[in-house]
């Protein structure tokens, strides 16, 4: 049997295992607690969920490369007692990553007034309009742990070849377009689920601050002379602040791209502001107004405007982030 059939043929079964453990860990959390977790019966909650799962049995195939490094340096006697090492401090690994997570980030978060189940099936809309439709922080972890598994992968592989041991190298090469193939379905199988939406006046977009979030809305809009100003309202939202994070410790705004949409289609983008300036820092509960001004052509009606994070090139591919490519955008109406 080729090595890695034979890796396969102990870990895939397991795999079943492992994530019936991760899911009894979830369903005693919700037992245990209930009702705290009732208000997040969303339908965005079961998505987000079913994308953590995914992004679990991603992490579970970090196995592979301890497989196949185990495959070149142990007897097959060892073996077998190395996997099963490996499978069970693996697996505890990640229900005490899955209970701190809960503990710390999922379970203080869940607002009391959020709607059920049955009444977001009933508006098929997200509860919070945000930047992500997928936890931030795990987004993070999830492109931190690809980055720093496919260049394992390449080094082990580069290695493996130098070393002629050609079979180790596409062992790890393939588990590293498995990894790759898997990373990128999540990526758009969240941004396709996104859908674009309109806020109405004074209405928040979220942005996630991986331990907080500011909330943004328009609070006024009017022709200004030759041109149009826009009043746009900053707010640190204290409770969505992790409880690990000092109550007192400023935040300073990731940047901003502001954009102001004509009936078209045209983008134009602010040519003067006034008032707080965006990348202001500011305290839990703390909020300011800023004045955006927008040169438009004679007899051109200004219809929304978009605030998002000033995208960098790793925005395109962290899972549900809104720059991330195929992802809907979430606009202020004017």
């Amino acid at each position: 049997m080729k090595p890695l059939a034979q890796a396969a043929h102990f870990w895939e079964p397991r795999r079943l295992l492992y994530t019936g453990i991760l899911t009894v860990v979830v369903i005693i959390w919700f037992v245990a607690t209930w009702p705290h977790f009732r208000p997040a019966m969303t339908l965005s909650a079961f998505i987000a969920f079913a994308g953590l799962g995914l992004l679990a049995n991603l992490l579970y195939c970090a196995a592979y490369l301890g497989d196949a490094f185990m495959q070149s340096v142990l007897a097959p006697a060892l073996l077998a007692r190395f996997r099963w090492a490996l499978w069970l401090f693996g697996t505890l690994f990640a229900v005490l990553l899955e209970n701190y997570w809960i503990a710390d980030e999922i379970y203080p978060s869940v607002p009391n007034n959020m709607p059920n189940f049955f009444s977001e099936m009933d508006r098929m809309s997200p509860v919070i309009a945000s930047n992500m439709n997928f936890p931030a922080p795990v987004a993070v972890l999830a492109f931190l742990g690809a980055g720093g598994g496919l260049f394992l992968c390449l080094t082990i592989a580069l290695v493996a070849w130098f070393a002629r041991k050609p079979e180790l190298a596409r062992i790890v090469l393939t588990i590293a377009a498995a990894g790759a193939v898997l990373y990128s379905l999540l990526l758009a199988g969240f941004s396709l689920a996104s859908h674009p939406q309109t806020l109405a006046r004074a209405q928040e977009k979220y942005f996630c601050e991986i331990d907080c979030h500011l909330a943004y809305s328009v609070v006024d809009a009017q022709p200004a002379g030759a041109h149009y100003q826009v009043t746009l309202r900053t707010r640190f939202d204290e409770t969505t602040t992790s409880p690990q994070r000092p109550k007192d410790a400023p935040l300073t705004p990731s940047p901003r791209r502001v954009l102001l949409f004509d009936e078209s289609g045209h983008a134009y983008s602010p040519i003067a502001t006034g008032g707080t300036p965006l990348l202001t820092p500011l305290k839990p509960s703390d909020s300011f107004t800023t004045m955006l001004e927008f040169a438009l052509p004679e007899g051109v009606k200004p219809t929304r405007l978009l605030v998002a994070t000033d995208p960098a090139w790793e925005d395109r591919v962290v899972i549900g982030d809104e720059n991330s490519v195929l992802h809907a955008k979430t606009y202020f109406a004017l």
